[in-house]
Order: C-alpha cells, then sequence, then structure tokens
C-alpha cells in the first residue's frame, strides 16, 4: 500500500508530515488531503477572519515527489517548486512548461 505525506504552507512556512499514511491510493490519497484541508481551516480559525487563500496542501508520495496540490479553498494548486523534481525545477527555469 502506498505512504504518502500532506505538508502545507501557509505561503511563508512550511509544515511538514514527517509520518504520512498508508492509503490505498491517489483517490484515497486526495480524500484524506480533503478531509485534512477542511479541519485544519476550522481548527485555525473561521474563514471571514483570517485570509487562507494563499495556504496549499502538497502531497508527496514515498519518494518525495510530489503528486498534486490543494488549496486551502479546496481547488486544484500548482506543485510548489519544493516538490517539484531536479528535472522539473530545470525545465520552469528555462522557461519550458514541460520537461524535456
Amino acid at each position: 500500500m502506498p505512504r504518502y505525506f500532506f505538508h502545507f504552507t501557509d505561503g511563508t512556512h512550511w509544515f511538514t508530515d514527517s509520518h504520512g499514511h498508508d492509503l490505498a491510493g491517489l483517490r484515497a490519497a486526495r480524500a484524506h488531503a480533503l478531509q485534512d484541508v477542511r479541519a485544519l481551516t476550522e481548527a485555525l480559525c473561521q474563514r471571514h477572519v483570517q485570509d487562507l487563500s494563499g495556504w496549499i496542501m502538497t502531497v508527496a508520495d514515498d519518494g518525495g515527489e510530489a503528486v498534486f496540490a490543494l488549496g486551502f479553498d479546496r481547488k486544484p494548486r500548482l506543485v510548489p517548486a519544493e516538490f517539484l523534481s531536479g528535472e522539473a525545477r530545470a525545465a520552469l527555469a528555462a522557461g519550458q512548461t514541460q520537461p524535456g
């Protein structure tokens, strides 16, 4: 069973998941991420008090590669550069949209 790690950021600070969760696959990882985002949003504050639009959860596999990112507004986001493979980072630096 694959292990996924659920990291999140407020846009300035990173909060990392060093334990991860064994889940059945990507669909289960997405459901878990959505559940975590909802719980964190409720725990942090009410939406009208704090702007959470810059907060992002990044889900990585056991190899440390990001598989997707989810905003705290529950919309898909681009994976932060910190979680891109070296090849993807090089492509971005060269102005390419995809490696190769």
